[in-house]
């Protein structure tokens, strides 16, 4: 099973109608309001949007938006170009360490492949965040992989819950196309554990329930907000 390229789908990605995933941004923006910090930075951000997003409704003096796929930087640039405020990085390296007061890693984790390339990236997100900064992660709920959303799908099956590190097909798609991506299973155990391990404390647990008006899972929640200080 080859891993996702970012890069070949980032057009086709950005254009796709994602109802599922704007209520989720939505619901991290509207915690970032209680929140209330000066410089965010959105890292694996993709296209840009939820930057954008920031941007128009919250009084930040900073956001830098981060993505390691080329392609997604540049769709950033084009969509960022007219908002001051926000700073497209090509690099993490160029990014300066501790003054971050919130980092968002929004639908990154599932695309780590190994142990040791989440506990990197952690990391790295404990490095440029201040004092006290908090790291806001969602993610597609691991304990619901197996259920299928309006426009959301997956070929995971529930005995591989404990196998971290098990790759899975999910298909994305709406009334125009269909993608598909391959992403990889941490457990709650195995996030919690590497967030400890990295230097943070979790907070707060968001499971957005209902989390789509079309979902034949009613009982079910597609994302996981995970909220962590560092320490």
């Amino acid at each position: 099973m080859n891993v996702t390229d970012w890069n070949a789908i980032a057009d086709a990605y950005s254009e796709i109608d994602d109802p599922e995933g704007r209520a989720v941004l939505t619901f991290i923006r509207d915690k970032l309001a209680t929140l209330r910090p000066k410089r965010l930075l959105d890292y694996g951000g993709g296209d840009g949007k939820f930057a954008v997003l920031c941007a128009e409704t919250l009084p930040l003096q900073e956001i830098v938006t981060y993505d390691p796929a080329p392609r997604m930087t540049s769709l950033a640039r084009s969509l960022c170009a007219d908002f001051k405020q926000i700073r497209v990085s090509e690099t993490i390296e160029e990014i300066e360490s501790g003054i971050f007061d919130v980092v968002t890693f929004n639908g990154v984790w599932m695309c780590l492949t190994s142990r040791e390339a989440c506990l990197d990236v952690l990391s790295d997100i404990a490095r440029l965040l201040c004092s006290d900064g908090r790291l806001v992660a969602s993610v597609t709920h691991p304990c619901f992989r197996t259920c299928k959303f309006s426009n959301y799908s997956t070929d995971f099956n529930t005995r591989d819950y404990f196998n971290d590190g098990t790759l899975f097909n999910v298909t994305i798609y709406d009334e125009n196309r269909e993608l598909h991506i391959v992403d990889t299973h941490w457990s709650m155990t195995a996030m919690s554990s590497q967030l400890n391990e990295s230097g943070f404390v979790i907070e707060n647990l968001y499971e957005l329930p209902r989390s789509t008006n079309g979902s034949s899972q009613h009982d079910a929640s597609l994302w996981l907000v995970i909220v962590a200080r560092k320490l």
